[in-house]
């Protein structure tokens, strides 16, 4: 027991010495600062809002937190100029924060009245023996961040669609582009008006733009943009040409720049319809226009508009005897009917006989010398019978 109670006290003394050589060392780190990084991860701001307008503002700060005791007081600020010419236009309140991570405020301010700039810095604050302070070197900091926001009442906003004489509409107002390619209007700070580009740019030459997208991502050829001081837009076009191929019948293609389009020739075999019925047939002979090609599978480069035709032979000999016949008839109908219009159109008419005209001899009465009718039985001045004259006359 005498033994166990020797080591206990040398142990007890052993842990009193260690304790009474290390005192200034952790005394010395729990008086250090405790914060080992705090730094201005964002400052985010409008970089132009109208006079006497709301606007927001972002502040993200990043902290780490080191030694004892493992937490850290902080704030964020907001000042117009720096944080010895005056009082914050805004600052957060203390924000208790342990081990390391990130704190975000989001906050509104309200702009001058005047037009002009407003020039702002943020803060990140640590608590420190009743004082406020931020790192300024780049290694635990900096903390503190700056921003420049012009106070104006409009901003110009500019379309650049890389194509003259192109419409564009913003809020219902169209404008055609420059030679350029761009259009521009001065727009109302803070307002978020409605652009709109024609998904389709044709051109005379057999060649088109397509929309693809804005230069900040937006697919779509109609949205809104924030106008928070001069606004530039590019919209994305690919282009595309125009295929034509006459090949029995005509079909037009649009094409991406530099893709591959591939042809195939009609079968040959059987001519169209009804032809076919008559035995005639066709073939493929090549390709013609701008390709040049015999081959019956033909890839295109659509580097530019193209044109090609499909030539095909028709063998029309097995119609040559049906022709000889149908045209043998026809011609033979043709001369019966006008052989019988013209033996019709020879004969006269009923009505239009030629009558023989017969003339009686004429003859007097015997008695008194008066030339009498042949139906007169009297002579009608004398009387005298005239019946056997008559007949001697005959």
């Amino acid at each position: 027991m005498r033994v166990d109670y020797t080591v206990k006290m040398q142990a007890i003394m052993f842990i009193a010495l260690v304790a009474l050589t290390l005192s200034p060392i952790i005394a010395d780190v729990s008086a250090a600062p405790n914060v080992g990084m705090l730094r201005v991860a964002s400052f985010e701001c409008p970089r132009e809002v109208a006079p006497g307008s709301a606007f927001p503002v972002s502040l993200d700060v990043e902290y780490a937190v080191q030694g004892l005791p493992n937490n850290a007081t902080i704030r964020g600020a907001i000042y117009p100029g720096n944080i010895n010419s005056t009082s914050p236009l805004w600052q957060s309140d203390p924000a208790s924060v342990s081990n390391g991570g990130d704190q975000v405020w989001n906050v509104s301010l309200t702009a001058p009245s005047t037009e002009g700039f407003l020039n702002l810095t943020a803060y990140a604050l640590f608590l420190e023996n009743g004082t406020w302070k931020f790192f300024s070197d780049p290694v635990s900091g900096p903390g503190v961040s700056q921003a420049t926001i012009k106070i104006g009442k409009s901003a110009d906003l500019t379309i650049n669609l890389g194509a003259p004489n192109a419409d564009v509409t913003i809020d219902g107002s169209t404008l055609e582009t420059s030679a350029s390619g761009d259009a521009s209007l001065e727009v109302a700070v803070g307002t978020s008006p409605l652009v709109s580009v024609p998904p389709i740019v044709e051109f005379q030459n057999s060649t088109r733009i397509v929309f693809v997208q804005w230069s900040d991502g937006v697919t779509q050829p109609q949205r809104h943009v924030l106008i928070d001081g001069d606004v530039t837009l590019r919209a994305s076009y690919k282009t595309q040409y125009l295929l034509k191929v006459n090949s029995g019948s005509a079909s037009e293609i649009w094409y991406d720049n530099g893709s591959n389009a591939t042809l195939t020739a009609p079968p040959s075999g059987a001519g169209p319809w009804p032809l076919n019925l008559f035995g005639v047939t066709q073939s493929f002979t090549g390709w013609t226009g701008d390709i040049q090609s015999p081959m019956r599978r033909l890839n295109i480069k659509m580097d530019s508009p193209k044109t090609v035709t499909a030539e095909i032979s028709v063998d029309y000999r097995p119609l040559a005897v049906p022709i000889i016949v149908g045209v043998g008839t026809v011609v033979a109908i043709i001369s019966l009917v006008l052989i019988q219009r013209k033996s019709t159109n020879t004969l006269p008419p009923a009505e239009e006989a030629v009558q023989e005209v017969v003339h009686e001899p004429s003859s007097a009465c015997p008695n008194c010398g008066l030339e009498i009718e042949g139906e007169w039985t009297h002579c009608i001045k004398c009387g005298t019978k005239l019946t056997d004259t008559k007949e001697t006359d005959r």
